[in-house]
């Protein structure tokens, strides 16, 4: 790993690439390592590695063809049965010559197991056959709910007014579509509407207790402003005491003298009855977030065992192998000048030797497995959101981008992939959740079909059209930036909190917040079924 590579250098010799990238994640063995030390080649490429673990292993040596990626050219050379080269003969010729010269002692000496050597499980390499790799990926990115390419924003006060007006417009269709005998009236109609019980569609602009403990509203929507009474006694009480300014909603009740009495309170929410996706391929979904990649507490060595586990090095094979996707929400590296001080605790701090960390670590992942991207707020994108995709000149290494948030189609489920950077606000303002349980924050967004319903709490880039809404109904909902894993299922929807692969920072440690670091959530597209693999404990 490290080690070797130091040695190497040490001694002078020049690595490629692909070459370092492989032996950064992977321990190659004392005897692997003297062989390149006495290589004359003027650089050390990935099949002079290969060749040497073949040996080791006692494989043939890999097709040049497959040299990309070492497991899969070991096990395609065995699974397709190449005949064996010259310079293989001559290569077992060599390790017959070693057996003959070995002493009658080193023989009865018992032999230290494959996987034991240097804490990695090169001898699963030859038996492991992802099927994930026999399938094309099928990504589909929905364009219209990525802002990147589409920003139009001036910051003028056209478009403040088209941002609301499209946010009001769209989530009231969302609610014109939820069943109800009342007849919907405009708040400035609610004057001819005594003693009728109505439904309106407004948006909310302030709540509050009142000194007799009862909530008082007030709403507008394009025709006016009114306000309300939620009395206590009312059986919608407790929920309406979760409004958010700026929520979209439905109010049931009656005009008053002075007030419009509220009965209920309804929220564009998801469907109850949702259609299911159809059965799919036996195949994985990676989900991750957070990596922070060149802080000092960026979790490298356990990061590095996620990559050997996709490889089929580090236990669950089966599982590792179906993996044909992995997805990114955000927080790639830990940035420059994300907060006051913070270049005490980089380890890398310069921006684009950050990305390029980054960047080794994708390359070293298998070639079956296909990575989506998106920004966070740690992240060299614009703070406000909707964010655009990360830029060429940061992130060089051939993974698919996207906006945060935005719609993804994998397979025959809808992503809906956004950092998550609302959720602070969300936790602030609604009554009953906490950062112990990311998911709930997350389900609270769906009710309210908006990703940051409260505006200025968190910064917002007012466009034309409101990309923080959630117009189609997500299979899955995926987010980090709370560093703390979660899951649920709401209405249809699997809901994801992917957590993070950086310890605890001391801020967190001053909030009290207990990350969940290491603890990759990975699905089951067949079986619908999600599993969360440690990668800080022993086993997997």
């Amino acid at each position: 790993m490290q080690e070797d590579l130091d040695r190497l250098r040490s001694a002078g010799k020049r690595i490629s690439l692909e070459a370092e990238s492989f032996l950064a994640i992977r321990a190659i063995g004392e005897e692997c390592l003297e062989r390149l030390l006495t290589n004359p080649s003027p650089i050390l490429g990935l099949q002079d590695v290969q060749a040497c673990l073949a040996e080791r292993a006692k494989l043939p040596e890999p097709d040049p063809v497959h040299k990309d990626h070492p497991a899969s050219s070991h096990a395609e050379h065995k699974h397709e049965g190449h005949p064996a080269s010259a310079h293989e003969e001559e290569m077992k010729s060599g390790r017959e010559e070693e057996k003959k010269t070995k002493s009658e002692e080193e023989k009865a000496a018992p032999q230290k197991p494959a996987e034991q050597a240097e804490g990695v499980q090169v001898s699963h390499i030859p038996t492991f056959h992802p099927i994930a790799k026999d399938f094309a990926p099928r990504i589909k990115i929905r364009d219209i709910s990525d802002v990147s390419g589409q920003s139009r924003c001036v910051g003028s006060l056209e478009n403040f007014v088209a941002y609301f007006n499209d946010r009001f417009t769209r989530l009231s269709a969302i609610l014109e579509q939820h069943q109800t005998n009342l007849r919907r009236v405009r708040t400035d109609q609610l004057s001819q509407t005594m003693g009728e019980e109505v439904r309106v569609i407004a948006m909310v602009t302030e709540k509050r207790i009142t000194k007799n403990g009862n909530l008082f509203i007030e709403f507008e929507d394009p025709q006016g402003q009114s306000k309300a009474i939620l009395s206590s006694r009312e059986r919608a009480f407790e929920k309406a005491k979760t409004l958010l300014r700026d929520d979209v909603v439905a109010l049931d009740g009656r005009m008053g003298p002075n007030f419009f009495s509220v009965k209920d309170v309804t929220w564009p929410d998801l469907p109850v009855i949702r259609q299911t996706p159809d059965a799919m391929e036996d195949l994985g979904i990676v989900y991750l977030s957070d990596l922070h990649v060149g802080s000092k507490l960026f979790l490298e060595k356990n990061f590095k065992r996620f990559i050997r586990w996709l490889w089929g090095e580090e236990g669950r094979p089966d599982l590792a192998g179906k993996v044909k996707y992995i997805v990114v929400a955000g927080d790639v590296v830990d940035g420059i000048g994300v907060y006051p001080t913070q270049e005490k605790e980089l380890s890398i701090t310069d921006i684009f030797e950050q990305y390029a960390a980054f960047d080794k670590l994708v390359e070293a992942l298998p070639d079956w497995v296909e990575v989506i991207v998106s920004p966070g707020n740690h992240d060299a994108v614009r703070r406000g959101e909707p964010q655009p995709i990360l830029p060429l000149e940061l992130v060089k290494s051939d993974v698919k981008k996207i906006g945060s948030p935005a719609m993804v189609d994998i397979e025959a489920l809808k992503h809906l992939v956004y950092h998550g950077t609302s959720m602070d606000s969300m936790i602030a303002n609604v009554p009953g959740l906490s950062y112990t349980r990311p998911e709930t924050a997350m389900r609270e967004m769906l009710v309210r079909r908006h990703l940051s319903p409260v505006y200025g709490e968190n910064p917002i880039v007012p466009e034309r059209r409101d990309y923080m809404l959630i117009a189609d109904e997500p299979d899955v909902m995926h987010m980090g930036h709370l560093h703390k894993n979660g899951a649920m299922k709401y209405r249809g929807t699997l809901i994801i909190n992917s957590g993070t692969f950086q310890d605890r920072t001391e801020f967190q440690v001053r909030m009290g917040h207990v990350p969940t670091p290491g603890i990759v959530p990975v699905l089951e597209l067949k079986k619908m079924q999600l599993s969360n693999l440690n990668f800080m404990e022993e086993k997997i």
